[in-house]
């Protein structure tokens, strides 16, 4: 897909007013090449589903010329207070190295995308050791390799290796480290980077064990002094390390971000620091999350929200 004149709205999934963020759903005819590829049993549909998500750029200063005043049409008067005054501002077209919005477009996109772009109440919950093992595990081993095919994609050299900002290649050790999509790639005080295991035998934080050490140690090590020589700027203490649980896929991976960056999932119940991992696995228990009953907000369309209420009703 590499225009939006064919994209046909079906309705508004999400809208985040702090992250001036815009989840749409829509629909794009299916190109030739992708309707040859169905089976004759099964005939090819003539569109197909689209996820875009529109996101507002940081504001540029680095130069005159980016100047966001100079941009601005016309000022629409929404109140005032003593010193303080209240405008809407309309902005002219902008330009190619100042753009004002960022878009990310998933297509096809399964209901599996669509559920998890969706609006959706989040509760905070509970997952014991026994409710992982008996519950989740079989359902993360079931999860086809092709959902994150495009993690392989990256490790095996196919695609965005023009993104790479640094390769270790061990494959006890080594990972890749590339900015991630969230990021505009400008502006340090928002920076967001992705750093993606070679191993494919670490899911999650759940595999963690001793002999996992090695590899967190050697990509926070190398990741700490790349980011101040690619990222004049950014010191090593405005470094911030962190994984998600649960993840939004099931391969090990890091993500790298400004202290200051405000980015989705970097809040408690979410994030777990990696040197706390590491401090977790290495001096109170080496098989502390194999052990762990870990809390954590997760929305109601996850399917391992539903798992967990399952398990829990069961056992009662």
């Amino acid at each position: 897909m590499h225009s939006l004149s064919n994209f046909a709205f079906t309705r508004v999934l999400n809208e985040d007013p702090i992250l001036k963020t815009l989840t749409l759903l829509g629909t794009v005819p299916v190109t030739a090449t992708a309707a040859t590829t169905a089976t004759t049993e099964e005939k090819s549909p003539e569109v197909q589903s689209v996820i875009l998500i529109i996101e507002k750029t940081h504001f540029a200063t680095q130069s005159s010329e980016s100047d966001i005043t100079r941009r601005i049409s016309e000022l629409l008067s929404t109140g005032s207070n003593d010193i303080y005054h209240w405008w809407n501002a309309i902005i002219l077209e902008g330009k190619a190295h100042d753009p004002d919005l960022k878009m990310t477009v998933i297509s096809p996109a399964t209901e599996a995308h669509i559920s998890k772009y969706s609006r959706q109440e989040r509760k905070m919950i509970t997952e014991t050791a026994e409710i992982y093992h008996k519950a989740i595990l079989p359902w993360i081993e079931s999860q086809p390799k092709s959902r994150i095919q495009w993690v392989y994609n990256i490790l095996e050299g196919l695609k965005e290796q023009e993104n790479i900002l640094l390769r270790d290649n061990d494959p006890d050790t080594g990972f890749i480290v590339l900015p991630d999509s969230k990021w505009d790639k400008r502006t340090l005080s928002s920076l967001y980077l992705l750093a993606i295991s070679m191993r494919s035998d670490i899911r999650s934080l759940r595999d963690l064990k001793p002999e996992h050490l090695p590899m967190l140690k050697n990509l926070r090590d190398k990741i700490m002094a790349l980011v101040p020589v690619r990222f004049p700027g950014v010191a090593s203490d405005e470094v911030r390390m962190f994984m998600h649980y649960h993840p939004s896929y099931y391969h090990f991976h890091v993500h790298v971000t400004h202290v200051s960056a405000q980015v989705p999932g970097s809040t408690v119940g979410q994030s777990h620091l990696l040197d706390t991992i590491i401090d977790n696995i290495e001096n109170i228990d080496p098989d502390y999350y194999r052990k762990a009953s870990i809390r954590f907000a997760l929305g109601v369309n996850h399917p391992v929200y539903a798992l967990i209420q399952g398990f829990q009703s069961v056992a009662q």
